[in-house]
């Protein structure tokens, strides 16, 4: 230390520098920390950003398959990795917005429907904000927080001990709460950390790492790369996770397989970004059908591998090809879409998705709503489909998905909604909460509601959770309740069919009160307020049949007495151009056929 001339002070390099690394290192193998942090009876959280740490699930069925862990997984989807502490016996309970497959599309899980049938695991159904908001409550440590989300749905009265409708101190109105989540321990898959346990997110980000926080006892990080403290600092915006929280760090190269890592607007991380294994994801679907064809899989893949050997039976090549597809990703290239006959014969689900893309052409061309949020499978594709069919119309609207993504522009070729392709097309990520809490529930620019759903009744109620009367589990719901409790108005994507079109739900996963249309495969019905009938507007009709003679069918096809309107359009079949821009969108058909 020394003094300048004007009598200042000149702090030596021991203490102005700022340190290369700081904190005590936590870096232990993924075995290690599995083996001492995962203990009997936790409430696990598998943190949700674009992917979930897969490899952790692995090991934990490594260590502990059929032993009496009883864990309850938390989160706001279970998909493979709770497919898989499932299968081993060490799950108890899942409390999830959605439980099921989501790729490449949306759809009950034939393993985990026998599993809750049969009494393996016990199930408790929220939703993709109310999951996210309890979280941050617990993170907040407040007991409980409001929702805008659960009234009028069965929800509700399934879990009384977790949601409660209160009255409002302010405006007296009736509101509903959710509890406070707080799983024991978290366990996130980033793109880096250094090895104190500060921790690079992708985006988009999903839950937002609330969980991260809620937590009673900490972290379990595993990561593609540890980088040092200086660089984290360079780094900083998109540290999610502090490393304060963090029990321990492991390396696992791609550790989200069979999900990918996103690092997109990560300049100094592009080199570990990967993409979806989408044949991995099909094979293990087409495993989880069966008891028998998962036990072969889940020996071949998991029991009898390390993470390392699990990497080395998927290839070199097949992994570089991942990596190659995400960092490879120019947006404004031309995509080159091959093998689709656009000569073969319309498909049911083709005229849905474009009567639905029609539909939502005409609700946007009105002014009345500036973006658009779409539910999984037909919905989003139809919504796609407008996007691309409107490209050149003036009026702006943004295209959103619930985990994050705002004002994105679907590539063509991949069907998935969820896929990297779009990750970068996007002029916002961001999270559970901004998505479905924020910009759905908008005054300034609405947002345009569409759902698909298992059911629809008279009344604009959906049911995509469970048949009860049939003991049968579907998906919990989603983000679905969500969107149908506060956007400005929702339009139902749904096969005609009177099992799909029914009189009454026998379990409401979403109030109808924002219905007010719905698109089928046949027919368009509409309503203008939520004490109305919905009422047949429009129909196509075939060559071969009369406008009565198809109105009949579609008044057959429906489970209500529904009202006909006395000037029925026809629709027209879809266009040529309808048809090449939707099977380049969808040209494997998991969607459209």
């Amino acid at each position: 230390m020394a003094k300048t001339e004007g009598g200042g002070i000149v702090l030596n390099s021991h203490y102005a520098r700022i340190p290369e690394e700081e904190g005590h290192n936590k870096i232990i193998p993924i075995e290690q920390a599995v083996k001492k942090y995962i203990k009997p009876g936790m409430d696990l959280h598998f943190v949700f950003a674009h992917s979930r740490a897969h490899a952790v699930a692995m090991e934990i069925v490594r260590q502990f398959q059929q032993q009496p862990m009883h864990f309850t997984l938390t989160g706001a989807g279970i998909l493979e990795y709770g497919i898989m502490l499932t299968w081993a016996g060490l799950v108890d309970k899942v409390v999830a917005g959605f439980i099921g497959d989501t790729y490449p599309a949306p759809a009950p899980n034939r393993f985990l429907q026998r599993a809750i049938k049969n009494g393996q695991i016990t199930y408790e159904c929220w939703t993709n904000l109310t999951l996210t908001l309890g979280l941050l409550a617990g993170a907040l440590h407040i007991p409980y927080i409001t929702t805008k989300s659960l009234l009028g749905s069965g929800l509700l009265h399934d879990n009384h001990d977790s949601f409660k409708v209160i009255t409002d101190p302010f405006s007296g109105k009736e509101t509903a709460v959710v509890r406070a989540l707080n799983p024991d321990l978290a366990i996130v898959h980033g793109v880096a950390a250094d090895a104190y346990g500060n921790t690079v997110i992708g985006p988009p980000f999903g839950e937002n790492m609330w969980g991260a926080y809620a937590t009673r006892q900490g972290v379990i990080v595993t990561v593609e790369k540890i980088v040092s403290t200086s660089e984290i600092r360079k780094l900083s915006n998109y540290v999610k996770v502090p490393g304060h929280l963090v029990k321990s760090v492991s390396v696992v190269p791609f550790g989200a397989h069979p999900q990918g890592m996103s690092v997109e607007g990560i300049p100094a991380l592009q080199d570990f970004g990967y993409s979806e294994d989408y044949e991995a994801r099909r094979q293990f679907r087409a495993a989880a059908s069966s008891p028998e064809s998962l036990d072969a899989w889940m020996q071949k893949w998991v029991i009898n591998n390390s993470h390392e050997s699990y990497l080395e039976m998927i290839g070199d090549n097949r992994l570089q090809k991942l990596r190659d597809a995400a960092k490879n990703n120019d947006i404004y290239a031309a995509v080159e879409i091959t093998d689709i006959d656009n000569d073969q014969p319309v498909t049911s689900n083709e005229l849905l998705i474009i009567n639905a893309a029609r539909v939502i052409g005409e609700k946007i061309a009105s002014g009345a709503f500036s973006s658009l949020l779409a539910g999984i499978g037909s919905a989003h594709l139809a919504s796609w489909l407008a996007k691309y069919l409107g490209k050149d119309d003036s009026m702006p609207w943004e295209l959103l998905t619930e985990t994050g993504f705002y004002g994105y522009y679907p590539r063509l070729g991949d069907s998935y909604i969820f896929n990297y392709a779009n990750i970068p097309t996007s002029k916002m990520q961001t999270h559970f909460v901004d998505v479905l809490g924020c910009l759905v529930s908008s005054e300034v620019g609405p947002c345009l509601g569409v759902l698909s759903a298992a059911q629809v009744d008279k009344y604009g109620n959906i049911n995509s959770t469970k048949i009860p009367e049939k003991n049968l589990f579907l998906t919990s719901g989603g983000g679905s309740n969500d969107v149908a409790s506060a956007a400005g108005e929702v339009v139902i994507v749904i096969t005609h069919l009177p099992k799909r079109l029914v009189d009454q739900v026998s379990f409401v996963t979403a109030n109808g009160d924002k219905m007010r249309t719905i698109v089928t495969d046949r027919a368009i019905m509409r309503r203008n307020s939520a004490g109305e009938p919905f009422t047949l507007v429009g129909c196509f009709v075939p060559e071969d049949k009369s406008l009565d003679t198809v109105i009949k069918e579609v008044q057959s096809g429906c489970g209500w007495d529904l009202v006909v309107s006395n000037d029925v359009m026809v629709l027209p079949l879809p266009s040529k151009e309808e048809l090449i821009c939707l099977r380049a969108l969808d040209p494997e058909g998991d969607i459209r056929k």
